[in-house]
């Protein structure tokens, strides 16, 4: 998956050490290799993955595993709230359809 600059395969712990040297470089030396899969993750539910995407993009097999990226955001909060405002503004005037309790 990983190569060394020469295209051959990476030897030992070499990917351990590059990554040590980069989380260094840039002032995040407490973040483990694992976070990375986890913004990954969260980055993707907040971009609408379903659980199912969720689930296939890392292989798990439990529902309960994946649901830990699932976890509500500030922006993901105000990105449905605009859908649903913008769903209730363009839905025509329909004498069948039940009225909302809140009035504007």
């Amino acid at each position: 998956m990983f190569v060394g600059r020469a295209g051959e395969p990476m030897r030992g712990d070499a990917l351990r050490l590059a990554f040590q040297r980069a989380r260094i470089e840039v002032g995040l030396p407490q973040l483990r290799f694992h976070d990375l899969r986890h913004t990954g993750q969260t980055l993707a539910a907040e971009a609408g993955a379903s659980l199912a995407d969720l689930m296939r993009r890392l292989g798990h097999s439990s529902m309960v595993a994946a649901k830990r990226y699932l976890h509500a955001t500030d922006s993901r909060d105000r990105q449905i709230a605009d859908a649903l405002s913008q769903l209730a503004a363009n839905q025509p005037d329909d004498p069948d359809r039940p009225r909302s309790v809140i009035q504007r």
